[in-house]
Parts: C-alpha cells; structure tokens; sequence
C-alpha cells in the first residue's frame, strides 16, 4: 500500500520556507511602492497647479490724490485669461463686454474728464503675473481725481455691477466680482 503525502497547511511551519517568505515580502514592498508613487504625483500635480494659479484683483489707489487710478492686478504666479467679463446694471445683465465703454456710456462728465487714461479689459485678453493695468486714471489733477471717483461712486450706487471670469493655463477657473474679498474657483 502506498501512502499519499499529506500537503502542507498554510499555517503550518513546514509550509514557510525562506524563498516565499521572501517573495510574498517582496509583493507586499511593490504594492506598497505603487501607493506611494500614486501619492507623490497627486502631490506633484497639487504643486503643479498652484505654481501656476493666478490671483486677478481689482482695486482702486491713490483716492483723493492727484494721481487716483483704478487698476487690475494680477498677484498670482502664473498668467490669467480672462473668459468673461459681464457688467450688470441695474440688477439687469448688459451687452458691455467691458468696463470701460460702459462707464463712458453712463457718465459723460467720466467721459470728457481731460487728465484720464483708460485700458480696456475684455475676454480673451491675457493678464501676465504681476501686471497691474490701469483700467481708469487720472493723472497729476486733484480735481479730476476726485470727480472720477465720485463719479464710480455714483455708479455703484445706482446699480453697477460687474464680474470676470478668468482661467489659469491648466483651464481652472475663477470668479472676481465687485464685492469680492477674494477670487472664488469655479
């Protein structure tokens, strides 16, 4: 009578030789080393991102000095395209694809001001990181100064309101309004 060889248990210590305890080890330090490449590129891509994240603001310098200026700025490490920029009023959203013109629609005193520049912001325009552009200034007059912000001030009031829209190089998006504190990603 021959007699069968019992198979060993998993768990028993015949079963355990050195080479599988070395390869199931070795399976074990792989699958681990996979998680942890998976981590570091998410981390990398986070990195990736933010190094190219663009910080548009709006603000307004030099109020009640000859040289008041309303001014967009891009604080942000990285450029910003601008997709929209909607201006209501009245709580009604306008045609106007830009500041500018509509400002001059709405107040002709702004409009014949003699010591004022104005930049245009439109969509599609692109905003290089730390550009500042002036979108309305005046220039060495007090007066005018004063009047250009009153004016705005004026227009606030009755209604004005505005918003852009604007996207990073990766296509991540953010919104400015006029009551922002800060941009809100989208």
């Amino acid at each position: 009578m021959k007699k069968t060889q019992a198979k060993p248990k998993l768990f028993s210590s015949d079963f355990w030789d050195v080479n599988k305890i070395l390869s199931i080890s070795a399976i074990f330090i792989s699958f681990m080393t996979f998680l942890v490449l998976i981590y570091q590129t998410k981390i990398l891509r986070e990195q990736q991102l933010l190094s190219s994240m663009p910080y548009i603001d709006i603000s307004n310098r030099g109020s009640y000095t000859p040289n008041f200026k309303i001014i967009l700025t891009n604080q942000g490490i990285g450029p910003a395209v601008l997709e929209e920029v909607n201006i209501f009023f009245e709580g009604k959203k306008t045609s106007f694809i830009d500041l500018v013109p509509f400002v001059f629609e709405k107040s002709d005193t702004i409009q014949n001001l003699e010591h004022l520049l104005h930049s245009n912001i439109y969509p599609g325009r692109l905003i290089p990181a730390g550009e500042i552009i002036p979108i309305f200034e005046v220039i060495d007059d007090l007066n005018e100064s004063i009047i250009l912000k009153s004016e705005m001030d004026q227009l606030y009031v009755a209604g004005l309101e505005w918003e852009i829209i604007y996207s990073s190089v990766y296509k991540e998006k953010w919104r400015i309004t006029h009551k922002s504190l800060a941009p809100e990603k989208l």
